[in-house]
């Protein structure tokens, strides 16, 4: 052992650098030189004291190479929909001084569309009885063994397809209507959250950003119904596994984002589940996990505790789903 040191350290006094690395049996090497077949183990760098001056980390397998590439797909795709919704949230603070303006918004948006249905409904009334006296004429034609005059004719038809455009006219103001329902109510809720105090003002103004993580925690929606119930159960994993020491209620809740409050000490993990499409027709569930901006915090979102948590997420949402 001492002649085995005492050349290593002969040898370093002549090299300008030294690499060190294991192999997979657990060799530890020392050279000048990395020969190619080592080339992919993890490597640290010494200088002529021995001591680390840099460390290169092992090749990635194609696998760990793919999960990064969809990771920087996933997080593309949750960062429009987290610019989306701060968007919507700036455009409904401008517009709104409180919430009693956008309530009147939406009842005399509400009462425009209640009026044009019955205008509608009112006109359809009205070339039914209209196509029903037609036909009555036609009728007395024929039994009165005449023809019927083409002008007759041609006039039921007009009316049959006027009714019928309009009987679509009908079914798209609803249609428009209950999604004006559907935006008003979630503009409402949104804006309630955005008002309930100075301190959340601050926080909607803040810049999220999605920290780095080594495994992912991706549920893929086999249908548009599955994903609506694993989306409420997203929103309890969350509560479960959020620890912020302010609240366990999220900072932002919409149809495709839940997002945690941002950390307040060096312990606390806030979680960010996000609906995003790749391209592919399939909806997926993504959850991000954020630590504080500092040392410790970092290191605890390198952690094994928190990687499991991000394995978790897929195994909770297909237990939930199956009970």
């Amino acid at each position: 052992m001492a002649c085995f040191f005492g050349c290593f350290f002969s040898q370093m006094v002549h090299a300008n650098k030294m690499y060190k690395w294991v192999d997979d049996k657990g060799n530890t090497y020392f050279s000048d030189q990395v020969p190619p077949k080592y080339s992919q183990y993890r490597r640290e760098s010494l200088s002529k004291h021995g001591r680390v001056v840099g460390v290169t980390d092992r090749e990635k397998t194609k696998s760990e190479e793919a999960l990064d590439r969809l990771l920087t797909a996933l997080k593309v795709a949750q960062e429009k929909v987290i610019t989306q919704q701060l968007y919507h949230d700036k455009a409904l603070r401008v517009t709104y001084n409180k919430l009693e303006d956008l309530q009147n918004t939406y009842d005399a948006k509400l009462q425009e569309l209640e009026t044009e249905q019955k205008l509608t409904i009112s006109n359809l009334k009205r070339l039914d009885n209209q196509l029903e006296t037609l036909q009555r004429q036609a009728a007395m034609n024929e039994r009165n063994g005449e023809k019927v005059p083409q002008k007759l004719v041609d006039e039921i038809k007009a009316t049959e397809k006027e009714s019928q455009l309009t009987y679509v006219k009908i079914s798209q103001h609803i249609e428009k209507k209950n999604k004006v329902v559907e935006q008003f109510n979630a503009d409402i809720a949104r804006y309630k959250q955005l008002t309930q105090s100075a301190e959340q003002k601050i926080r909607d103004k803040q810049k999220e950003e999605i920290k780095a993580a080594n495994q992912l925690g991706v549920f893929v929606c086999e249908s548009d119904r599955e994903c609506e119930k694993a989306w409420k159960i997203a929103g309890d994993f969350i509560s479960k596994h959020s620890t912020s020491s302010n609240s366990t209620e999220p900072e932002i809740e919409s149809g495709k984002l839940i997002m945690g409050r941002t950390p307040d000490t060096d312990n606390d993990l806030s979680l960010a589940i996000s609906k995003v499409d790749l391209g592919d027709r399939k909806q997926k569930l993504f959850l991000d996990i954020r630590c504080r901006d500092s040392s410790i915090g970092i290191e605890l979102c390198a952690s094994k505790k928190v990687q499991d948590i991000r394995v978790a997420f897929k195994n909770y949402l297909e237990t939930s789903l199956a009970d």
